[in-house]
C-alpha cells in the first residue's frame, strides 16, 4: 500500500491525503511538551526564589529593627554629653525603623517592581546604589570570613618598595617578593 502523506517540516502539521486528517509530527509534539515542562519548572523556581527572598526580607527587617533599637539606646546615653550627635542618631534610628517597616509590609515581588521602577527613572542613582551595596556586601563578607591571610597568621606583613621588602615575614613566605 502506498503512503499518501506529504512531506512536512517539524513546524507544519502532516496531512494524511488518504484520510484527509491532519496529524502533528512526533518530534514537534515532544518539543511542545518539553517547552511546557520547562515553563512549569521556571515557575516553580521563581516561586521558590520569591519565598526565599521573603524569608530574607523578614530577617533583614528584624536585623534593621535591632540596629535601630541599639542606635536609640546609644543616643539616649549620649544625650547629655553630645546632644547634636544624639539627635542625628535618633534621626538615623527613625529612618532605620521606617525601612524595617517597609520591608515587613512589602512582599518580594513588590520590592522587585519598585527597584525596577527606580532603575528606569533614575539609572545613575540606581547604579551608584548598586555599587555601594556591592561594596558594603563585599566588606561584610570579608569581615565575616576572617580566615584570610591575616586571620591565620600565615600571611606576610609589611610592604614592598622596588626590590626591598620592609616588615616581618615568616620563614619561607618571602617567595615571590
Amino acid at each position: 500500500m502506498t503512503d499518501y502523506r506529504s512531506t512536512t517540516t517539524l513546524d507544519e502539521p502532516a496531512i494524511d491525503v488518504a484520510n484527509g486528517a491532519e496529524s502533528t509530527h512526533p518530534l514537534a509534539e515532544a518539543g511542545r511538551d518539553a517547552g511546557e515542562r520547562v515553563g512549569h519548572l521556571a515557575e516553580r523556581a521563581t516561586d521558590i526564589g520569591i519565598r526565599q527572598a521573603d524569608r530574607g526580607r523578614q530577617q533583614a527587617a528584624n536585623g534593621i529593627e535591632n540596629v535601630a533599637q541599639t542606635i536609640r539606646r546609644v543616643s539616649t546615653d549620649m544625650q547629655v554629653e553630645q546632644p547634636q550627635i544624639a539627635n542625628v542618631a535618633l534621626g538615623a534610628a527613625d529612618q532605620a525603623e521606617r525601612i524595617a517597616q517597609y520591608l515587613r509590609e512589602t512582599d518580594a515581588r513588590q520590592l522587585i517592581g519598585n527597584v525596577e521602577d527606580v532603575a528606569r527613572r533614575q539609572p545613575l542613582i540606581f547604579l551608584g546604589g548598586a555599587f555601594l551595596l556591592g561594596m558594603a556586601a563585599s566588606r561584610f563578607i570579608k569581615a565575616a570570613g576572617g580566615t584570610g591571610a591575616q586571620g591565620t597568621g600565615q600571611g606576610q606583613t609589611g610592604f614592598r618598595s622596588g626590590t626591598t621588602a620592609y616588615g616581618t615575614f615568616p620563614t619561607g613566605s618571602s617567595e615571590g617578593i
